[in-house]
């Protein structure tokens, strides 16, 4: 699916929104929790994972609707920058409600593969149009040369924090 401008400004403005968030102080993990508990506590606030936000499902389903295969959660996480364990939770949630299956990947048969049943694409496309129209909404007061030069911008900001 080809995104419109009036998306990728939108995915923009979340990633510097992201930058300009203070980044929270670096809690102890719970008492007793160890070694392995605190590394995995330091990488969690290190890596600056966040939490799945409330529309965390519906995420998941259209970075899914990219891939008419599925998709293995490695890569889901990648696109959605969340933690590994929020991750599996919303997965369990999203396959209990019948919206994803897991399937044995053909090609590497140790690997599971998250993909979408008919009733997960159809949620899937109903979020990616009311995402769609409120990009086109928030966007609409700018020709589209403004949008451009607006991307180029956001795209200067973001390249800048790296």
């Amino acid at each position: 699916m080809e995104k419109t401008i009036d998306e990728i400004l939108f995915e923009k403005f979340r990633e510097v929104r992201k930058l300009s968030r203070p980044h929270p102080p670096v809690r102890p993990p719970h008492p007793g929790c160890g070694p392995e508990g605190m590394r995995r506590h330091e990488r969690h606030h290190e890596h600056g994972m966040p939490r799945p936000g409330f529309l965390g499902r519906e995420r998941v389903l259209t970075v899914l609707l990219e891939s008419e295969t599925g998709m293995h959660q490695k890569d889901i996480l990648q696109r959605m920058h969340i933690h590994p364990s929020s991750l599996s939770e919303l997965i369990d949630k999203l396959e209990s409600d019948r919206y994803v299956e897991r399937t044995v990947d053909p090609e590497d048969r140790r690997a599971t593969r998250i993909t979408l049943t008919e009733k997960g694409r159809a949620r899937a496309y109903e979020v990616s149009d009311q995402k769609k129209s409120h990009a086109a909404e928030m966007f609409s007061a700018l020709s589209e040369e403004e949008k451009t030069q607006l991307l180029v911008l956001l795209d200067k900001i973001l390249s800048s924090a790296k």
